[in-house]
């Protein structure tokens, strides 16, 4: 369904060709019926988990970490998975140098944060991290050889030595292309050893097709060794009702419909600071109205964007609620009036998803993975151009027709992503990498 509006600017364009052009070399069980070539199939269908027949395999869960995000999220979300699959009995997680139970770090996922202040200047030391993962990487291999037979599966970019079958995710290639947006140390990391982990992985699983071609178009990889395997949005994100938000609402000091939201970690990549501009030049009235709404956790290289946010936050039109945790979250997508999400760069783009999923309008960025995920059920800009990123806030907050629209094909659209086909496809990789 087309959105009945004309676009506020022209979609940025694909760094590998056009946006929105199909992969010429389509993923694996691609529904070529669709125009996404990984769309689900089983949209509206019985998503539960079956019990399935027993596997052996070893999963990094290094990070499920409070505050949990990303990686972690999408780590925990298939550890999950399995479990409730009943595959626990020979599934093996690894975490920080030693083997833990699989149900403790489920639990553990949930927890807040701890409060660690010796992080921050262990990993500005001088080849601090590399040396750590040298350790542990040590005490992986030998500890992974009573595990023969098993299939590994790294989440987290860096496969560590393993004489076995792998699968390794490749989220994003954001270090490539936006070096400037993440710490030097971890771009040093990334460049040292994410091809030769991708060379050496049995098979790679990205998350959207965007980053596949990318994958494909950067390491001259065989097509068939690299996998999209979408993730999807939990049943929790649902559309919920003033009465049922009001605890939340109440808690934050929120109103329900009546704040945008944006949910990303403050750091560049996530372009809160041209969210910010394009905020500021709504009309005073709009912004009164409509205050925004900042969750999520302190990244890097952000105290410029912090000494502007403590301003606005002290006159009242901005709120940072800091990392939320998962219980809050479906509860303040559902409440806001919209959600925006202006990101540069996304390897996929779940909280678009979740907001889509929430019966929230969304407002993103045209770029990358942001489309294939969003695609016309959101209003999609420039994310380079505060004046459309504030024309896109009006009109997502004032223009009832197009807010309809939007509400109506986000809540189908997100029907069409699921963590249980995400972690059905993910484990017929474990199988056939296992029976191979």
């Amino acid at each position: 369904m087309t959105l009945p509006v004309s676009p506020l600017t022209r979609p940025v364009s694909d760094p590998r060709g056009e946006a929105g052009q199909p992969d010429p070399e389509p993923a694996r069980n691609a529904d070529k019926s669709s125009g996404a070539p990984w769309v689900q199939e089983n949209a509206g269908q019985d998503t539960r988990p079956r019990r399935e027949s027993a596997i052996k395999l070893i999963l990094n869960v290094e990070s499920i970490v409070p505050p949990v995000t990303g990686i972690g999220r999408y780590t925990s979300e298939i550890l999950g998975g399995l479990l409730a699959r009943g595959l626990g009995d020979d599934l093996h997680c690894f975490s920080h140098f030693r083997w833990v139970d699989a149900s403790k770090v489920i639990t553990a996922s949930s927890e807040p944060s701890p409060s660690n202040n010796f992080r921050p200047f262990l990993r500005s030391l001088p080849y601090a991290y590399d040396l750590r993962c040298i350790a542990r990487n040590a005490v992986f291999r030998q500890s992974a050889k009573a595990l023969a037979g098993a299939v590994y599966h790294e989440p987290n970019y860096i496969l560590k030595p393993f004489d076995g079958p792998t699968v390794v995710n490749c989220h994003d290639l954001s270090h490539l292309h936006f070096p400037e947006h993440h710490p030097a140390e971890r771009v040093r990391y990334l460049d040292r050893n994410l091809e030769k982990s991708l060379r050496k992985a049995t098979r790679i699983v990205t998350l959207s097709d965007f980053v596949r071609r990318e994958v494909l178009d950067t390491f001259s990889f065989d097509p068939a060794r690299v996998v999209t395997v979408p993730v999807g949005a939990d049943g929790r994100f649902r559309p919920h009702g003033v009465e049922e938000t009001h605890e939340i609402m109440s808690r934050h000091g929120l109103e329900h419909g009546r704040y945008i939201l944006s949910v990303a970690t403050i750091e560049p990549r996530k372009n809160l600071h041209g969210l910010v501009r394009a905020f500021m030049r709504l009309p005073a009235g709009l912004r009164a109205a409509y205050p925004l709404v900042l969750c999520g956790a302190t990244g890097w290289r952000e105290s410029v964007l912090e000494q502007s946010l403590n301003a606005l936050v002290s006159e009242g039109s901005v709120r940072r609620l800091g990392y939320i945790p998962e219980a809050d979250l479906p509860g303040l997508y559902a409440g806001a009036a919209a959600f925006a999400f202006p990101s540069f760069y996304e390897g996929f783009g779940l909280p678009p998803l979740e907001a889509m999923a929430s019966g929230t309008p969304v407002l993103a960025s045209a770029t990358g993975s942001i489309l294939e995920v969003v695609g016309n059920a959101g209003l999609l800009v420039d994310p380079h151009d505060d004046v459309a990123l504030a024309e896109g806030l009006e009109r997502i907050l004032t223009d009832l027709s197009l807010r309809e629209a939007c509400i109506a094909t986000g809540l189908e659209r997100a029907r069409r992503f699921t963590w249980t086909s995400c972690v059905d496809r993910t484990l017929s990789l474990y199988r056939e990498l296992q029976t191979g």
